[in-house]
């Protein structure tokens, strides 16, 4: 195994095989990164300097990181984002404020992240007339792939690196976004109807939009993502049988569509104890599970290895509810050990973070994660 690549080594881990070591993303999606104030203070404890401006994801005040922070850390993982709408451009609304294309205003406090405050259809009755004749977003807009294709394919020519795309499709939580997070649960169980025609529409737009961006690089790309959460701390968002019924088939729609344009794996990013839906997972064709919050009910990473490790790769696992922020550099060390002894077997992880690394996190933690899984990981 000696000289392989960083690609080789996330596509043989992956593949459930054991690599030269574990993977490792820092950035690679946009719940494994960095908030500008810890990466403000990494850069500095690291003595690095940023060429210009920090590069801010304004929607979690998340940071770019930059190439010399990534191959300090020898993360393996690169990622290409989507651009933004020309069909149904963002409405800028205030300095701290802005309306996106599917009709959601956003809100950002002082000292924190945007947050989704309204929706089109929240605090309303609604009708499924009223959501079929709705302007939704176009899934072929070509804003989201303008210049998309070059960037990957400089990625993929250029460099070893693993190329992640994030793709914002979104079932679930897009549907809560335009229609309030409580309302639409509550349409599952008293308006199910209601529930599905929205999902409808949500579907189409991002299987339709999956479709045309894998259209473009899906020969580029080594693993897609998508985000939506589905977990409070104890239990799923929604009964596990309401979730077969209801809302798991615009799942499994979602993820054939990238899969009719690619090979890459999808990986599936929900926080929280979704340990009752982890065998569904499997059976509509997710590859990952990101980010094994090992912190909430009967996600012990132990566990999850044994019962659904043939089955599905774990990509995160580094507690950063008490351990990172609250923890010693030792405590951060004990912590990446545990993860790789219980999740990297036989292949099947990729050390991160679970979210984003946050403020309140020192940089000699963050540097203790990544240096112990470089000292630890490796197979054999």
């Amino acid at each position: 195994m000696a000289g392989m690549t960083h690609r080789e080594r996330v596509i043989k881990a992956l593949n459930h095989e054991e690599p030269d070591r574990i993977p490792i993303d820092l950035g690679g999606m946009a719940a494994s990164t960095i908030v500008v104030e810890a990466y403000a203070g990494l850069m500095e404890h690291l003595g690095l300097k940023e060429e210009g401006q920090i590069v801010v994801d304004r929607y979690l005040q998340t940071a770019s990181v930059s190439e010399a922070v990534l191959k300090r850390f020898d993360v393996d993982f690169r990622r290409v984002g989507l651009g933004k709408s020309e069909v149904i451009p963002e409405v800028v609304l205030s300095d701290l404020s802005y309306r996106d294309e599917w009709g959601v205003v956003w809100e950002k406090p002082e000292d924190g992240h945007y947050i989704n405050t309204a929706g089109p259809f929240q605090k309303k009755d609604v009708t499924i007339s009223e959501i079929e004749s709705y302007r939704w977003p176009e899934p072929r807009d070509p804003g989201k792939i303008r210049g998309l294709k070059e960037k990957a394919l400089q990625l993929h020519q250029e460099n070893e690196y693993a190329i992640v795309v994030n793709l914002p499709c979104a079932i679930v939580a897009q549907c809560q976004r335009v229609r309030g997070f409580g309302e639409w649960l509550e349409d599952l169980v008293v308006n199910p109807a209601l529930a599905e025609a929205m999902m409808e529409q949500v579907v189409r737009v991002g299987a339709g939009q999956a479709e045309f961006v894998m259209e473009e690089i899906g020969d580029y790309v080594d693993v897609v993502v998508f985000l939506d959460d589905l977990g409070f701390q104890d239990r799923p968002y929604m009964r596990p049988e309401v979730y077969r019924k209801l809302v798991k088939p615009y799942h499994h729609r979602l993820i054939e569509a990238v899969k009719s344009k690619s090979d890459a794996k999808v990986l599936l990013h929900s926080d929280g104890s979704v340990y009752a839906l982890l065998g569904d997972f499997v059976d509509i064709g997710v590859d990952a599970l990101n980010p094994v919050q090992v912190t909430a009910a009967e996600m012990g990473s132990r566990r999850l290895k044994a019962e659904f490790g043939k089955d599905l790769s774990f990509w995160g696992g580094i507690d950063t509810q008490q351990v990172m922020p609250l923890g010693t550099p030792d405590d951060v060390r004990e912590e990446v050990k545990t993860r790789i002894a219980d999740l990297a077997p036989g292949g099947g992880y990729v050390l991160a973070s679970v979210h984003n690394i946050q403020s309140e996190v020192p940089p000699e933690n963050i540097v203790a994660m990544f240096d112990s899984a470089l000292e630890y990981g490796r197979y054999g």
